[in-house]
């Protein structure tokens, strides 16, 4: 029953094995043999299974399947070549386009640098410590867009790197990253930004103009970039302690905008404008609107990568909902999932990726059925928005605890609790937020949103301090991926025999 209801999963299955499969051997991908198997496969579908009888006996499902994984490799192949093409050919030289502020490292700046074929390249410039604050004002000059060019000492590709730093050189290359160079002090110049600009460019100055405007205007420093990251997306400035406190208790996800702050803001979106002013056969009109409203801040925020990630799934499962359903589904989370996976393969090895549509698709199985489990009194009608935070909360924890155990070797026991306490006062933040750059231009409103911007971060991060602080509150599990493997199947199980109780009984 589950496989007729859910026709998209048995297509996304192979979609994906395809992805994996390609990564696995990736040396021995030919895009020219891929692209005639898919060719083969097509035709073999169009002139020998034309008779209505193939739906029958299954014939077409698995064509179609194995089409789909051919898809998958194919995708993969070409977004693997792609970025191995960026890979400078002189190892002397490098010039690119400054997409980033630059970053201040231990013995080092770290310049991101764009390519002509949209890859990238990290460029480390050696500090000079003979005069470390004329350096610094030198790389705070430098503007986004900037041409730098220099001769570099050392390039080591992200592909193939093997070694201690193995790991990281794979994030990189997933990244869009080709490879890093090292140059020494005062072998490099920049040539100023003229004419041109890029809509990512374009949307990082904006945070960068945002980030100046909240440092100059009365907010705490020790808060300040709590406020910031959960505003504006600008998380450099967090101290490691603050990100440690909010790790061990599992709500590290608060301060990188993703799709927990997306779901914020289109819940008040929701809330505050149009949902109730319209009729229903109408409410495609307010999702239009959640999600123009939704890219708007995604491109004041500075586009960084897991925003945009996030809001393009939410816009795919908001167009499914004004077409097909009224709640998200498997079926939907299936269509956003293989959209984004064509735009960028290189998405499925991104964390932030995966643990959101773990999420998402365990809260559209679950949601409902749990909700209503939790809801079975009638004086707990006047608490139904406390009983989906708490539904929601639990669904999400359960289901992306074996993962994150995975990547980071620990589980926070206090999760639940944690987000459980914190969703007003990140409700409340953001909100004020939107407040506070409304009323920027008028000093005596603008001063109070200010008092409370700094408490709200400061009560968060009191409470997270503390439940941080607490014993057993994060505790040390590292399991290996066939546990991983084993812990989602048993989840899956579990998952299935409690939404068919009620029909096997």
């Amino acid at each position: 029953m589950f496989w007729q209801n859910h026709p998209l999963i048995r297509l996304i299955i192979p979609f994906t094995l395809g992805m994996i499969v390609a990564n696995l051997f990736i040396r021995h991908m030919s895009m020219a043999v891929l692209f005639i198997l898919c060719c083969a496969v097509l035709a073999f579908s169009f002139f020998h299974l034309r008779t209505s009888n193939t739906y029958k006996d299954g014939k077409f499902g698995l064509v179609a399947m194995m089409l789909f994984f051919l898809i998958g490799m194919t995708l993969y192949t070409g977004k693997h070549q792609r970025i191995t093409q960026g890979i400078p050919t002189d190892t002397t030289f490098c010039q690119g386009i400054l997409s980033e502020v630059p970053t201040e490292k231990n013995r080092s700046w770290a310049l991101n640098l764009q390519q002509d074929n949209d890859t990238h390249i990290i460029l480390y410039i050696g500090k000079n410590w003979e005069t470390p604050q004329h350096d610094a004002i030198a790389y705070s000059s430098l503007q986004l867009g900037d041409t730098i060019l220099a001769n570099i000492k050392h390039l080591e590709r992200t592909e193939h790197g093997g070694g201690k730093f193995k790991t990281f050189r794979q994030y990189l290359f997933h990244h869009g990253i080709c490879a890093t160079a090292y140059t020494p002090h005062g072998q490099w110049q920049v040539k100023p930004c003229k004419n041109r600009r890029s809509i990512t460019l374009f949307a990082k100055e904006i945070q960068t103009n945002l980030h100046h405007i909240y440092k100059e205007n009365g907010l705490n420093q020790e808060v300040s970039s709590i406020i910031e990251a959960m505003s504006i997306g600008r998380k450099t400035d967090i101290p490691q302690v603050t990100r440690n406190a909010y790790t061990h208790a599992g709500v590290s996800h608060i301060l990188a905008l993703s799709g927990f702050h997306v779901g914020i803001i289109a819940l008040m979106i929701q809330a505050f404008f149009l949902k109730k002013l319209l009729p229903l056969r109408w409410q495609w009109v307010n999702n239009v609107f959640i999600i123009a409203s939704l890219w708007c801040y995604t491109l004041i925020t500075g586009m960084s990568p897991s925003l945009v990630r996030a809001t393009l799934m939410f816009t795919i499962l908001l167009f499914c909902q004004s077409t097909f359903r009224n709640s998200p589904s498997p079926n939907s989370c299936a269509v956003a999932f293989f959209i984004m996976l064509c735009i960028n393969p290189f998405y499925l090895h991104d964390i932030g990726f995966q643990l959101s549509f773990i999420a998402v698709a365990s809260i559209g199985v679950l949601g409902r059925k749990l909700i209503t489990l939790l809801s079975f009194p009638n004086y707990w009608k006047h608490y139904a928005w406390l009983i989906t935070i708490i539904a929601i909360s639990l669904i999400s924890t359960v289901f992306t605890a074996p993962l994150v155990a995975y990547y980071f070797g620990h589980v926070s026991t206090l999760a639940l609790l944690s987000n459980l306490l914190l969703f007003p006062f990140v409700y409340l933040l953001m909100f004020a937020s939107i407040l506070w750059w409304a009323f920027l231009w008028y000093a005596p409103i603008n001063t109070l949103l200010t008092d409370l911007l700094n408490w709200t971060a400061t009560t968060m991060n009191s409470i997270v301090e503390s439940i941080a602080s607490l014993p057993y509150a994060t505790l040390k599990w590292h399991p290996s991926l066939l546990t991983t493997i084993l812990c989602y199947a048993t989840l899956l199980t579990l998952t299935y025999f409690f939404t068919h109780k009620k029909q096997a009984l």
